[in-house]
């Protein structure tokens, strides 16, 4: 047990039966249903008192802060859509991204005509309205991307003034789309300023279509983004690693009159998303008051968690030591409990599958947990929806803050995926009148 690395040494006779008794008090744990069963059927040594104990009252302090950014580069999935959410306001996430020639020395044939250029993207979920009518703008990048660079939500690259596609759209997830060959799965297609494919087109055997070091130079990228939503909206997951993520230029030449080229995005292309949260001028009072504003009393009561480089919490136990202020305790079980606000509509707005809880180190910084590293069965932070909260097992961590062995000064709950998911959650304080988030402590009296 980590206790015995106390300031003040054990006789090792006591450090014995003090493992005996807790090893024993541990198995007799596993069995129990509630808190007064625990210790009922074990049996101290001669001499010794184990004294076992349970409480959910530790105080803790919860406020919601405005995260800086975070990194979104080559992320699996890429967000693209408007949203308004009546407590966080709105939300619009766009995309940036390159792409490469499919074989080198790129030629069209003899004078060849444009049918039209479509640009692709894959569905890979949604969250929101789909049918919510979206208005999206495409513009050709003038600045560079390298596939090197860390790109982060708040990161931009210099785009041309006029965009090459500038509509509303509705993100269809269920009706096949017809292509040549047949039907395929939905996905979302965009038919672009021809301009821009007969730039493409006339560039047939040059140098700017030999390879894709020259092709990265002509044709740098895209960037494709949502404007802002005043109500309803919605977040479509994109994966950009599926092949019908891609730029399709549809043509005809003297030799054929149904042609068509693919553009690929690849795991050598650079992409990544961004995020505009418009300063959160239009989320609730109470969010903004806390959030914005900075009163983190009102966290006590309730708190915030959004993806996309939005809201994290931070949370402390600050008289947590007040349990060690006569002898030493050895930690059996802790589990911090989050409980998502009963005012937060989980239908319209589904609460995230997971968050996690990470510590805080002396310079700011998120460091793991040791429990993170027992694994998610162990560790927790999973939705329990028949619940409608999420439970977390950090008892090494709370022992080592005991201990005073701890690199930790602080907590933050994020959620889990925040670079690729809209999920957002409202969540209950400390000092909430009932269903309130807290650290559930089992323990055992350490006394020589």
């Amino acid at each position: 047990m980590n206790y015995l690395n106390l300031k003040s040494p054990l006789k090792y006779k006591t450090i014995f039966k003090t493992l005996l008794i807790l090893f024993i008090s541990a198995v007799v744990f596993i069995g129990c249903k509630k808190p007064e069963d625990i210790g009922q059927k074990v049996v101290a040594l001669p001499g010794e008192k184990l004294n076992v104990h349970f409480t959910d009252t530790v105080s803790i302090l919860s406020h919601s802060f405005l995260q800086d950014s975070i990194q979104t580069k080559s992320a699996s999935e890429q967000l693209l859509g408007g949203i308004f959410d009546p407590v966080f306001g709105s939300t619009s996430a766009g995309i940036y991204t390159q792409f490469r020639l499919d074989e080198n020395n790129l030629d069209f044939g003899s004078n060849p005509q444009l049918d039209s250029i479509v640009l692709g993207f894959d569905y890979a979920g949604f969250y929101g309205d789909t049918s919510s009518v979206q208005h999206i703008k495409v513009y050709r990048l003038e600045g560079d991307m390298s596939v090197d660079s860390v790109y982060f939500s708040n990161s931009s690259v210099q785009t041309a003034v006029n965009p090459i596609f500038d509509k509303d759209v509705v993100f269809d997830l269920k009706d096949s789309v017809a292509l040549v060959g047949g039907k395929v799965r939905p996905h979302l297609r965009l038919r672009l300023d021809p301009a821009f494919g007969d730039d493409i087109l006339s560039k047939s055997g040059q140098i700017e279509l030999s390879n894709n070091e020259s092709f990265l130079k002509f044709m740098k990228g895209l960037y494709v983004v949502a404007s802002k939503k005043d109500n309803g909206g919605g977040l479509a997951y994109m994966d950009l690693n599926s092949i019908f993520s891609q730029l399709t230029l549809y043509y005809h030449n003297d030799d054929n009159d149904s042609l068509f080229k693919h553009f690929v995005i690849n795991r050598n292309c650079a992409f990544f998303s961004t995020f505009n949260h418009f300063n959160y001028q239009n989320a609730s009072t109470e969010f903004k008051n806390q959030v914005v504003l900075k009163d983190s009393s009102l966290g006590e009561n309730i708190f915030y968690l959004q993806p996309m480089g939005g809201v994290r919490t931070y949370l402390n136990f600050p008289y947590l030591k007040n349990f060690i202020s006569q002898h030493q305790i050895a930690i059996q079980q802790a589990n911090l409990i989050v409980n998502i606000d009963p005012s937060s509509d989980t239908t319209a707005y589904p609460a995230p599958k997971r968050i996690s809880v990470v510590g805080i180190n002396e310079k700011g910084q998120n460091i793991f947990l040791t429990d993170y590293y027992e694994g998610g069965a162990y560790y927790g932070g999973q939705y329990e929806p028949s619940k409608n909260q999420y439970v977390f097992n950090i008892t090494h961590s709370i022992q080592e803050l005991l201990l005073g062995t701890s690199k930790v000064v602080g907590f933050r709950l994020i959620i889990s995926g925040e670079a690729v998911l809209g999920n957002r959650a409202i969540l209950q304080g400390n000092k909430a009148s009932s269903r309130n988030t807290r650290l559930r402590l089992y323990y055992t009296d350490v006394i020589p």
